[in-house]
């Protein structure tokens, strides 16, 4: 009899448990580029673009999607981005919904984000992080392409992810990891967690400076960084031989080297950004009530990190009508070929650039050995694409 009860018992435990895990909001996201979309309504409002961004610790809408919507215009204020500080309009007490599920009393940043859109190539109406991880378990599977989340007095994380204790700074998670510089020195440093980084690593200013990384990371080029603002900063492109964390390492990793003087890549006690170049490797339970964080790798895990292999960096016009050549790096194809910055990109292998987007056309350039056909004002430009590292 007693037998029995313990198994009854233990079988209304299992189903509680099993019903407690059931998610509150299952959300897909698009994967543009290294930035992840997902669908969010504000105060009632249809579904708008939102990036989802662990790096991210105040809400931020585009000015003109808060016009649109019919917004009361806030105090100004300004806020830290990854380089720096910005400032635009802070709106207090905002209902935010997310498939069904609400955030309540929310503050929204509002400021233009058009510069961050002709960098990315794709119309953003906000970026959302900390919101949801403080109200929610955030469950992110790149294989899935979904977000889930989880009410946190009832989660219990039941895969086989590597947990992770979270510490938080400037609302960041961030973790310990190990570098192995190209002469093969050996540094460790504190990365946070930013799914809203287009990076792989990308070393914090003081961190750079202090270990004089720039003679240390091989053959490098300087690319440009844009953040909320419309100002750009220079990065340098490297690599250094193994990246390691928690049992996990990766060998000749593209990284980027921070200049930026103020602002979240300025930091001091923390060493860098885990960007999402690397964390698309692995689905995350994100869960901040707990303080812990779970790791477990997914099909990309074994994949390459992709490179710019053409030497072109694109933007689109402010307009966003064309396609630009923004920057071209030295001793690269483009740059031997004489392309020069600010050239317009009408078509590349016969389709259209500005039809494929930004993102599609990242991809096509990332392709060591293959040769594409670019037609740049009107003239035919033929590249055969190499590792600028």
């Amino acid at each position: 009899m007693k037998t029995k009860l313990g198994l009854i018992v233990a079988a209304i435990l299992v189903v509680a448990n099993a019903y407690g895990q059931s998610p509150i909001a299952n959300i897909p996201f698009e994967q543009y580029g290294d930035h992840a979309f997902i669908q969010v309504k504000v105060n009632g409002s249809d579904d708008l673009d939102f990036i989802f961004d662990t790096g991210d610790g105040l809400t931020v809408l585009n000015i003109e999607r808060a016009k649109e919507l019919g917004m009361a215009s806030g105090s100004t204020a300004t806020t830290t981005s990854a380089e720096g500080t910005i400032s635009g309009k802070l709106v207090k007490h905002n209902e935010l919904t997310i498939a069904g599920a609400p955030i309540h009393n929310v503050q929204v940043y509002e400021t233009d984000l058009t510069h961050l859109e002709i960098s990315i190539g794709k119309d953003i109406d906000g970026i959302i992080g900390y919101d949801v991880l403080k109200n929610y378990v955030v469950s992110m599977d790149y294989d899935a392409m979904e977000i889930k989340l989880y009410d946190p007095s009832s989660y219990s994380y039941q895969g086989l992810g590597k947990k992770f204790k979270i510490n938080l700074t400037s609302f960041i998670p961030h973790i310990e990891g190990e570098v192995t510089l190209q002469n093969g020195e050996k540094v460790k440093g504190e990365f946070f967690v930013d799914t809203g980084a287009k990076a792989t690593i990308d070393f914090n200013t003081p961190f750079v400076e202090d270990n004089d990384l720039a003679s240390k990371v091989g053959d490098s080029y300087i690319y440009l960084v844009a953040g909320l603002g419309e100002k750009e900063y220079e990065h340098h492109r490297g690599k250094v031989k193994e990246f390691a964390f928690a049992g996990y390492s990766f060998e000749d990793m593209p990284v980027g080297l921070s200049h930026a003087q103020s602002g979240i890549q300025n930091h001091k006690k923390v060493a860098g950004i885990m960007g999402s170049g690397l964390l698309r490797k692995f689905n995350i339970v994100y869960d901040y009530h707990s303080k812990s964080m779970y790791w477990e790798k997914n099909q990309h895990f074994e994949e390459s990190f992709p490179t710019n292999c053409s030497g072109i960096e694109l933007q689109l016009s402010k307009d966003k009508s064309q396609v630009l050549v923004h920057k071209v790096f030295d001793n690269s194809p483009a740059s031997a070929a004489d392309i020069d910055a600010n050239s317009v990109i009408i078509s590349v292998n016969g389709e259209d650039a500005l039809a494929l987007g930004l993102a599609e056309l990242s991809d096509v350039f990332s392709q060591p050995g293959e040769t594409v056909t670019l037609v740049i004002d009107g003239e035919t430009i033929t590249l055969t694409l190499k590792s600028l590292l």
